[in-house]
Parts: structure tokens; sequence; C-alpha cells
């Protein structure tokens, strides 16, 4: 199971460098970003980090079911971070996929638990929402929507996710935000990724349930 996850990472990957390319075209949002922010959408890159994750995941997930839905995120989440890097922006088109090909996992591999991920999209979806009314662009609708379709891949892990992923952005954007002013922007993806991905493997799930 190891050797398969990492080469389906290793594909999705390859996936991946077609995406960050044409997903942002057409996208009025878009902001562009210094050039050595395209470093995150080189093609090396997104392969030999889809390769490590399916690895990563294939040696710490603790079901199939679970490798399934880890492998969703992290077809969503290797053209999401590239993209949120270079243009600060999370095309629909990604949440979208993230949220069927988790519905349809769930669907054929843990149909009980289909209320209950729903339920955790529907309460982060919703207080995602306000935090992104308050935060006056701090966070985007995309972020919104993203974390909504974590809820449904997650499940009642969603919280670890949550919390790893704030807490590192916390600590990366403050010492940003001190040597660059407060017009300085952070791509907030990369960080909730890391805590999805956490969260998807099971580990220390157990602290944080809705």
């Amino acid at each position: 199971m190891v050797g398969l996850a990492a080469v389906v990472g290793a594909l999705l990957g390859v996936i991946a460098v077609r995406l960050v390319v044409w997903l942002p075209q057409g996208i009025d949002e878009r902001l562009e970003q210094p050039p050595w922010t395209r470093q995150a959408t080189r093609p090396a890159l997104l392969v030999a980090l889809g390769t490590a994750l399916g690895l990563v995941l294939g040696l710490l997930v603790p079901s199939g079911v679970d490798l399934a839905l880890g492998l969703v995120l992290v077809a969503v989440l290797l053209p999401a971070v590239a993209i949120d890097i270079a243009w600060r922006i999370v095309p629909d088109t990604l949440v979208v996929t993230g949220v069927v090909g988790a519905l349809v996992v769930l669907a054929l591999g843990r149909p009980e638990a289909l209320v209950d991920h729903l339920l955790a999209a529907a309460i982060a979806g919703g207080l995602a929402l306000g935090v992104a009314l308050v935060s006056r662009g701090g966070f985007g609708l995309g972020d919104v929507k993203l974390v909504a379709m974590f809820g449904i891949a997650i499940g009642p892990s969603l919280p670890l996710a949550i919390v790893i992923g704030f807490g590192v952005a916390v600590l990366v954007a403050l010492p940003v935000l001190l040597l660059r002013g407060r017009r300085a922007t952070v791509p907030l993806v990369p960080f909730l990724a890391v805590g999805a991905l956490v969260a998807v493997t099971g580990q220390l799930a157990g602290y944080f349930v809705l």
C-alpha cells in the first residue's frame, strides 16, 4: 500500500504541474506576487512533493479509506498551495474536486460517517465565513470554501487541522509582518494544508473532536 500511495502521489504531482498553469488563467481576483514565488510551481518540486506526501500517508494512515481521503487532499492541495503562493487565490475547481472526491470515498468506504463529515463541513464553513466577514480581506472566500471542504474530507478531526494550520500561520506571519509592514500578505493555504494532512493521518485526532 505504501508503494502504491507513493506512485499515486507522484501522478498527482504530474497533474498538478498542468493545473498550476491552467487554473489561474482568467481569474480576475488573482494578485501577482514577486517572481520568486513561481518556484512553488516548478514541475520537479510538485512531483517530488506528491511522491513524498503519498509515501508519508501510506506509512501513517490507519486505513485504506483514510488513505484515499488523504490522497484526495493531496490532489487538491498540491496545486492549491502553489497557486496561493504565486497568485493568492484558491480556484473553485479544486474545492469542488475535493468535495466530490471525498464524498465518493465516504459513500463507498465509510457511509456511516457521511453525516458527521457533512456536519463538520457546515460548522467549519459557517465559522470560517464569519472570520472572513470580520477580517477585511485577511481571510478570503477561497479559504472559507477550502475549510468547508476539509470538513467533508476530515470530519470530526477538523479542529486539529485548524489548530495546527492557524498556529503555524501565526508563527510565520508575525515576523513577516514585522519585517515588511502591515501591507504584506501571507498565503494561508500552505499552513491549512499542513494541518489537514496531519489530521487525516489520525495522529492526535482524539484530542480535537467536534
